[in-house]
């Protein structure tokens, strides 16, 4: 995972494009793409990709650079959402025992079901990505007319509202049972 291009389509590409090139609020495209998967896990927004011409391309190296980000981002958004009927041990499974490409040499062997939950988790990740962008664009479209006390008193709320939710996301799950080795 996160090893290959990536192309992003549509109305992401877009915004991607426009926050790097335009804004200037962004280096890379992959800065975006991970802020994007923060802000979407954060503020619980998904979106779907669209279909246009434009795209932008997350190259390759760009990933292998981030790859420890990458996956340590897909771990946080797997195991905080809850929108997929997915138990506990499941995601705990997703995040650390599934391998996303058949390997016929694997030890133990890799099922066809855990191919199809890595998919399935990757595609749910990259929703709250394209999540994150859109919150990303609509705060630097608009920001033209933002001042320092706005800008500071946006980002004190976000603090807040993270500190509120991790918080509320405390359970008494029995985190030794699930972290059990399973073979």
């Amino acid at each position: 995972m996160f090893e290959g291009d990536y192309t992003i389509y549509g109305k992401h590409a877009t915004y991607i494009k426009y926050l790097v090139n335009d804004a200037k609020a962004f280096k890379r495209y992959i800065d975006v793409y991970m802020t994007g998967a923060m802000l979407g896990i954060l503020y619980d927004k998904r979106s779907i990709a669209s279909d246009s011409t434009d795209r932008a391309r997350i190259y390759s190296d760009a990933f292998n650079t981030e790859n420890i980000k990458c996956n340590e981002l897909f771990k946080l958004v797997i195991l905080n959402d809850t929108s997929m009927k997915w138990s506990e041990e499941e995601r705990i499974n997703i995040c650390f025992r599934y391998r996303d490409k058949m390997d016929e040499n694997a030890i133990p062997p890799i099922q066809p079901e855990e191919i199809t939950a890595m998919k399935d988790a990757l595609n749910l990740f990259n929703s709250y990505v394209f999540g994150g962008i859109e919150l990303l664009y609509e705060c630097f479209s608009n920001s033209a007319t933002l001042g320092v006390d706005e800008t500071v008193d946006y980002a004190y709320k976000t603090i807040f509202d993270q500190r509120n939710l991790i918080e509320s996301r405390q359970g008494t799950t029995d985190v030794e049972q699930l972290f059990r080795p399973e073979y």
